[in-house]
C-alpha cells in the first residue's frame, strides 16, 4: 500500500520539496536534506560533498539512496543531474516572478510558464478578430488623415481660407475617428474581462505582463500536460521580431520613398 501511495515518484529523476523559491535561486548555503519516505523524517545531508565523496559516478550512487529531497539550492540540483550549465535546465512554472524570470535572469535556466487563462484569452482574442481588424483599420485611416494634413501644411498656402477650411476639417475627422477608436478599443478590453481588460494588451501596447512573459519565458502553454502532446525531439523556434518600421512596411498597401526629402532645401 505504501509503494502504492508513492508511485508517482517513480516518474522522477528525483524530487524537491520545500524548495524556498526564489531562495532556492539565489542562496547557495541552504541545506539540502533527505526526505525518509517511511514516517517522512529528514535526515542531513552534505550535499555536494557527500556526491563527490561517493567517486566518478557520485550523483547516481546519491540518488540511489533516496531521491526525495527537501530545501537545498540550485548547485544541488545541477550536481545531481550531472549538468555544467544553466540552458540544460527545462524549467516549468506558474509563477512569472519566483519561477520563470528569476530562473532565467539568475541561472540561464530555459524556462516555460504555466498561464492557465491562456486558453480563454485566446479564444476571446479569436472572437474578437473582427473588432481588432476594425479597430486597426481606423488607425491606418488616422495616420493618413494625418499624412493629408502635413502635405498640405508644407505645400500649401497656411493663409490661404481653402487651406485652413481644409486642414480644419481633417482635424475635425480626427477627432471622430479617435473618438470612434475610444469606445471601440474599450470594448475589445472588455471582451476579456469588464474592468482589467486583456492580459497581454494595455491600450494599444503590450502590458508590462506581455513584456516579462515574452522576454523572460522561452515557452508559454496554459498547462504542463501540453508538453506531453511533443516528442522529446521537438525544437521550438522563435518567431521572427519585427520593429515598428517593419511593421509598417509589412502591408501590402504601404509603399516605401526612396527620394530624399531634404534634396530641396
Amino acid at each position: 500500500e505504501l509503494q502504492k501511495k508513492n508511485e508517482w515518484i517513480e516518474l522522477f529523476d528525483l524530487c524537491i520539496a520545500g524548495s524556498c523559491k526564489p531562495a532556492f535561486m539565489l542562496d547557495p548555503y541552504l541545506q539540502l536534506f533527505r526526505v525518509n519516505m517511511q514516517d517522512g523524517s529528514l535526515k542531513n545531508t552534505d550535499g555536494i560533498y557527500d556526491i563527490d565523496a561517493l567517486g566518478p559516478n557520485g550523483a547516481e550512487e546519491f540518488l540511489k539512496i533516496g531521491k526525495v529531497f527537501q530545501g537545498g539550492n540550485w548547485q544541488h540540483l545541477h550536481k545531481m543531474l550531472g549538468i555544467k550549465s544553466g540552458d540544460e535546465i527545462l524549467y516549468v512554472g506558474d509563477h512569472l516572478y519566483a519561477d520563470v524570470l528569476r530562473s532565467k535572469r539568475t541561472l540561464g535556466w530555459r524556462s516555460v510558464f504555466i498561464m492557465p487563462e491562456l486558453e480563454e484569452e485566446i479564444r476571446v482574442f479569436d472572437d474578437s478578430l473582427p473588432l481588432r481588424s476594425q479597430i486597426e483599420g481606423l488607425r491606418r485611416m488616422r495616420d493618413e488623415l494625418g499624412t493629408k494634413a502635413e502635405q498640405i501644411r508644407f505645400s500649401g498656402d497656411q493663409n490661404d481660407p481653402l487651406v485652413q477650411r481644409t486642414l480644419q476639417e481633417l482635424e475635425e475627422d480626427d477627432d471622430i475617428i479617435k473618438k470612434t477608436l475610444s469606445l471601440m478599443l474599450e470594448q475589445w478590453h472588455a471582451s476579456f474581462h469588464p474592468i482589467w481588460g486583456a492580459m497581454f494588451n494595455a491600450g494599444y501596447q503590450d502590458s508590462r505582463f506581455a513584456f516579462y512573459v515574452e522576454n523572460y519565458a522561452c515557452l508559454y502553454t496554459s498547462r504542463a500536460s501540453n508538453l506531453g502532446l511533443n516528442s522529446r525531439s521537438r525544437s521550438f523556434r522563435t518567431t521572427m521580431e519585427a520593429v515598428p518600421h517593419d511593421k509598417i512596411l509589412a502591408h501590402s498597401d504601404v509603399l516605401l520613398d526612396t527620394s530624399d526629402p531634404w534634396q530641396d532645401y
